[in-house]
């Protein structure tokens, strides 16, 4: 079958979903178009055709079996075109956070079926639209996010706490940055013997109450070494469709501490597989991470916690029922 997928771009972050899937189906021996705005970014490597054109309407999305238009702006050029089966991919119920809320809200009414990527998100869905979804969940890539030996064993320096910094001041005003700096400074009243490592993908800075430490990770090797080196990884969103951080973290073998952000209930464990907290509860937070830093036996289970379930948690799996679910539509 051929797939076309309309992104605006494909940067760091949610896109990942779409460059992983896009990926995943192209092996199958599947015909996968990627089309995009002349100038978007494409920060992945695809594998796919890609089509490069200057500005996304209907005219210029290309033909195919199925049209997977992943956010709101792309939908409606997608199901005007009339040029293949329309299935409206939502990575997160966008009327959440956009300013159109409205014209966002539309693209849920049309007559295609919708993909979600956690059981929160499709309720939320359905709460919102009154509309059912089918689940495809994200996952990792194994060969890429695997443990290895942490910084803390091979340099005999303190434990390190791994962050991923997605600051409001670059619109993120749901990944909670204000809460981990806070819970940092309580921590660290308590606990002063441990560094902080964060990524900041737009290169935000932070005006911390502890130094931390800046890293480059432009490449999904050089991540899986940020996650993997830590021994805590700390997630602070209010809210997630799927929240692929976390459960790459416990690829790699480190201890996770998260919000409860809705859309990692789908393999979140707590006490088993990681710590969970409330969104925004920054005592909490703060006590979550001072008891694994000192508790070494805690973090090495919920490490292996995080471990075991990873392995059931892949893009092989999600392309599984991506190709069932659209199998199924050519039959119906």
């Amino acid at each position: 079958m051929k797939l076309v997928i309309p992104v605006l771009s494909l940067e760091t972050g949610g896109t990942r979903y779409i460059y992983q899937m896009a990926n995943e189906m192209a092996k199958r021996g599947h015909e996968v178009e990627v089309v995009l705005p002349e100038n978007a970014v494409i920060a992945w490597p695809l594998c796919t055709k890609i089509s490069r054109v200057k500005e996304l309407v209907a005219s210029t999305i290309p033909s195919g079996d199925f049209i997977l238009p992943n956010f709101w702006p792309t939908v409606f050029p997608a199901w005007e075109s009339k040029k293949g089966q329309v299935v409206r991919l939502s990575l997160g119920f966008e009327p959440l956070w956009v300013k159109e809320k409205e014209k966002a809200l539309a693209t849920y009414q049309i007559d295609a079926p919708i993909l979600s990527i956690s059981q929160w998100h499709q309720q939320i869905i359905r709460q919102e639209t009154g509309r059912d979804s089918t689940i495809i969940p994200g996952g990792v890539d194994p060969s890429l996010f695997h443990p290895s030996p942490k910084k803390s064993l091979s340099t005999g320096a303190g434990l390190t706490i791994a962050y991923i910094l997605r600051a409001k001041e670059h619109g993120y005003t749901w990944k909670g940055s204000d809460d981990f700096w806070d819970a940092i400074r309580i921590t660290s009243q308590k606990f002063p013997q441990f560094t902080v490592q964060v990524v900041a993908p737009e290169g935000a800075t932070y005006p911390s109450p502890v130094p931390y430490e800046q890293i480059i990770a432009s490449s999904d090797h050089e991540m899986a070494l940020f996650y993997a080196k830590a021994d805590i990884f700390v997630s602070t969103s209010y809210f997630e469709a799927f929240a692929m951080p976390p459960l790459e973290a416990m690829a790699c073998g480190t201890a996770v501490i998260t919000t409860d952000n809705g859309g990692n209930r789908d393999y979140t464990k707590k006490g088993e597989n990681c710590i969970v907290v409330p969104p925004s509860d920054i005592q909490q937070l703060a006590q979550a991470m001072t008891h694994l830093l000192t508790h070494e036996q805690d973090r090495r289970r919920l490490s292996q916690g995080g471990l075991v379930t990873a392995r059931d948690w892949t893009w092989v799996h999600a392309a599984d029922r991506l190709e069932k679910f659209l199998l199924q539509l050519t039959r119906s």
